[in-house]
């Protein structure tokens, strides 16, 4: 039969070994949050810079300076994109006006009840 101190010293032990196990673990997975932290911080420094060299590759092409040909169709898509971007906004602000002219709804509008008449009449066949 194993001497009770024995058996003491024994689950000691083995709870050091634990704790350090626990401790290499977390000093690790401190190490590993600490590096994935780094490379998240370089990854938007590097998207910043890319942004950054866009913006004057397209300042550039504004004053016809890239002679890049695919740098300049690039360049053509974003004028394309801006120009959709204006016209949408447009649409919106032409919505907003006719809204705030017809703040009071449909019950303002004089010809309102004719134009829902014609409407259901179109519904009903």
């Amino acid at each position: 039969m194993p001497d009770p101190t024995e058996i003491g010293e024994r689950a000691f032990s083995a709870a050091q070994g634990f704790l350090r196990r626990g401790q290499e673990v977390a000093r690790r997975e401190t190490k590993i949050i600490r590096l994935q932290t780094q490379i998240s911080r370089l990854r938007s420094q590097r998207q910043r810079l890319f942004q950054e060299m866009g913006e004057k590759v397209f300042d550039l092409f504004q004053r016809d300076l890239v002679k890049n040909q695919e740098l300049r169709m690039t360049c053509q898509q974003i004028r394309s994109l801006d120009a959709e971007i204006e016209m949408r906004r447009e649409e919106v602000e032409q919505l907003r006006r006719s809204e705030n002219r017809g703040e009071g709804g449909i019950d303002n509008d004089p010809n309102g009840a004719a134009d829902l008449e014609d409407d259901q009449e179109i519904i009903r066949g």
